[in-house]
């Protein structure tokens, strides 16, 4: 694991556009920015890059990302 840790992040919708952003903010003041698509439809994703985030901070934060991601995404297409 890397010598930084995330000390923040947001998950929230892209106004205007079918996309979930995702930011990072790690304790060394690198920040990473994610947009993932998302279908009103059928509320499918894909976020392949949670594995490289859970091989960096551990299975614990990728859980908890991917559980806001959806909890968002369940949201969003229930209000579409």
């Amino acid at each position: 694991m890397p010598s930084y840790e995330i000390t923040r992040y947001t998950v929230q919708k892209v106004e205007g556009d079918d996309q979930i952003e995702v930011v990072l903010h790690a304790s060394d003041g690198a920040k990473w920015e994610y947009g993932i698509p998302y279908s009103r439809s059928t509320g499918r994703y894909q976020f392949e890059e949670i594995d490289v985030i859970a091989n960096d901070f551990g299975d614990e934060f990728a859980d908890e990302l991917t559980a806001k991601i959806e909890e968002l995404v369940d949201k969003l297409v229930a209000g579409s």
